[in-house]
């Protein structure tokens, strides 16, 4: 779990350098520079999905319309994470309810 959210971090770290910098357009592309070796590879796979776009070699702009679709898709994964753990838990309970009836008959 520690790698995911390392990953995610480096993700909102480059997602928040391109929005401070209102990288927006081809026109308004930013260098990333100075990069972790996670960001990196972060990068690599945010251009793979498009949501970073490479407008000059070195330059990067943000994809508004994708940005939306992947944080979309991300709260779409998150709940339904969280909604398996309340099941899972809500069965632990249930389960162990009914053993610990049993035994006390």
């Amino acid at each position: 779990m520690p790698v995911v959210a390392v990953g995610a971090a480096a993700e909102r770290r480059l997602v928040d350098r391109l929005m401070r910098a209102r990288a927006f357009t081809p026109d308004s592309s930013q260098p990333l520079t100075d990069l972790r070796w996670i960001e990196g590879r972060r990068l690599q796979r945010l251009l793979r999905k498009r949501v970073i776009r490479e407008h000059a070699p070195g330059r990067y702009y943000l994809d508004g319309p994708a940005l939306a679709d992947r944080l979309a898709f991300l709260r779409l994964v998150r709940a339904i994470a969280l909604i398996l753990v309340i099941l899972a838990m809500m069965a632990a309970v249930s389960f162990g309810g009914l053993a610990v009836s049993r035994i006390a008959s």
